[in-house]
């Protein structure tokens, strides 16, 4: 199966559960290109931008919901989102299935009748919402 070559500005999509947490991007959800091939005047995304997301985000759950605030990060792109038979100056990313994201809490959720909560990392999926449709690896 061909997948789409992920470039710069890309959109990422991120499910809304993160374990306990409803989790609430507050900024835009993109990846930023630093692979030198261009498509369409945009540079690819080459294996390590992934490492650079960091979005901003709020958090709540049924037991918090007055919101707190973290950050959403990749922590590992699944096997098929990697084309390591295509190259720039490191393996390009695609499209393919789900990655693996992360959600950090910063400032903890609260419940105006108890405690804060005490915050701790959650995971969650992701995957990529590809602009362009021309080039395709696979």
């Amino acid at each position: 199966m061909s997948n789409f070559v992920i470039v710069d500005n890309d959109m990422l999509q991120f499910g809304v559960t993160f374990g306990m947490y409803t989790v609430t991007p507050i900024e835009p959800c993109m990846i930023k290109a630093s692979g030198i091939a261009q498509i369409m005047n945009k540079k690819v995304c080459v294996s390590g931008d992934e490492k650079k997301v960091s979005i901003k985000a709020t958090y709540m759950s049924a037991a918090y919901p007055t919101p707190g605030t973290g950050s959403i990060t990749i922590s590992s792109l699944a096997a098929d989102q990697l084309a390591n038979f295509a190259k720039s100056t490191m393996p390009l990313i695609v499209t393919g299935s789900q990655f693996s994201a992360l959600f950090t809490p910063q400032s903890p959720a609260s419940n105006p009748q108890g405690p804060e909560a005490g915050p701790s990392p959650q995971t969650g999926t992701g995957k990529f919402i590809n602009s362009q449709m021309f080039v395709t690896t696979g």
